[in-house]
């Protein structure tokens, strides 16, 4: 019995996992990137080296857990993902340490690019 209830509870787990991966939708992705922005914001004049490279971390996940849904963007959530992108890169700006700076701006680069990218190709449909 024991090892029906571990298998039940397991299976439980994994259907549950899988159910939240399948749901993120477009609002979760743009809302993911607020908070984190919003969170950046606020604590960004006492972040360290290491704080940093965690933002940088955290965005850089986000964009790749978004990756599939800018198509299904509207123009409104477009927008808000370009505001919260240059937010970002206000302060980490304004953070004093060149060589993360630059690593966190080509991040952010990157995913601009990824994201214009996608937006052209959605345009020319």
């Amino acid at each position: 019995m024991r090892y029906l209830a571990k298998q039940a509870i397991m299976l439980f787990i994994a259907g549950c996992c899988m159910t939240s991966c399948a749901s993120y939708d477009a609002e979760d992705y743009v809302n993911d990137m607020k908070a984190l922005t919003e969170e950046t914001i606020r604590n960004a004049s006492t972040y360290t080296e290491e704080d940093w490279e965690r933002v940088g971390e955290r965005y850089k996940d986000i964009n790749e857990k978004g990756r599939g849904l800018l198509e299904k963007l509207s123009e409104e959530q477009k927008r808000e993902l370009e505001k919260f992108s240059e937010e970002m890169a206000d302060k980490a700006a304004e953070f004093d340490h060149e060589e993360l700076k630059e690593q966190f701006k080509n991040a952010l680069d990157e995913a601009n690019d990824f994201l214009e990218g996608i937006m052209e190709q959605i345009k020319n449909k």
